[in-house]
């Protein structure tokens, strides 16, 4: 028999699930009565993570965004890792460089600890976190509006902050890649601040997993002929490789 705790842990991820639930359907899922339910869900509302609204729960706003999260940086992890670490043998002690907010360029971040003289600029708040404790690294931590779901800040506070600035390097995550269009992304806001980041930096180095490339997307960041070199797996397709290497001069590390 489960307890009290895990049963309402095993809440939230059916919630995560379903989006909503009413609290019979729930009581009778997790067999128990409706008494039990309610208190249940009584203590998860006191602690944030459910809201009810009319008999009918749904997970907390913040609650969401964290599953969200937590899932992005579950995906590939094992790629992101391997990419990360490849990317960051491209930093040297005494660069300047972005990182972009991501959950690939987190993983470039956690290699980059034991650096010296580093600058790094990024508008990703688990990026700053992940580099505050790194005795060798300066971190200049863009301002603007949170995206909870991706823990990223951007807007017009974010691009005015990257004024009279110039970096050798931006790693930029990536959230889609085509063919003939490049870097797209669906966040208008994220796609203006990564154009701002390019135009102020030498070396543009995208970082993706191959399952964002060939995928479509709304808003330009850049066409191929904007990026200098790609970071992926080995799973990017053969026409991508002879497209971005052949035909726009793009270097591919694959990890």
């Amino acid at each position: 028999m489960i307890t009290g705790q895990e049963r309402r842990e095993s809440i939230i991820r059916h919630l995560a699930i379903h989006e909503r639930a009413k609290v019979d359907d729930l009581a009778a899922l997790f067999n128990v009565s409706t008494v039990t339910m309610r208190g249940d869900l009584r203590f998860l509302e006191e602690a944030g993570y459910v809201a009810r609204l009319r008999g009918t729960v749904v997970l907390s706003q913040n609650t969401a965004a964290e599953i969200a999260f937590a899932e992005r940086r579950q995906k590939h992890g094992s790629d992101k890792g391997r990419i990360g670490m490849a990317a960051a043998k491209l930093v040297s002690d005494g660069e300047s460089i972005i990182l972009d907010a991501g959950t690939t360029t987190l993983e470039v971040a956690r290699h980059l600890k034991q650096h010296e003289s580093l600058l790094v600029m990024t508008n990703g708040l688990d990026i700053a976190m992940e580099l505050s404790h790194a005795p060798g690294v300066e971190i200049i931590m863009l301002g603007g509006r949170l995206r909870k779901t991706a823990l990223s800040c951007s807007g017009t506070q974010a691009e005015s902050s990257l004024a009279n600035h110039r970096f050798d390097k931006l790693f930029l995550g990536v959230d889609a890649l085509e063919m003939n269009r490049g870097l797209t992304t669906d966040h208008e806001n994220e796609a203006r601040l990564n154009r701002a980041m390019i135009a102020i930096s030498d070396e543009i180095i995208a970082v993706t997993d191959s399952s964002k490339i060939g995928r479509k997307s709304v808003h330009l960041v850049t066409n191929p002929d904007g990026i200098d070199r790609l970071v992926t797996d080995n799973r990017i397709p053969d026409e991508y490789v002879r497209f971005l290497h052949d035909e726009h001069d793009v270097e591919i590390i694959v990890s």
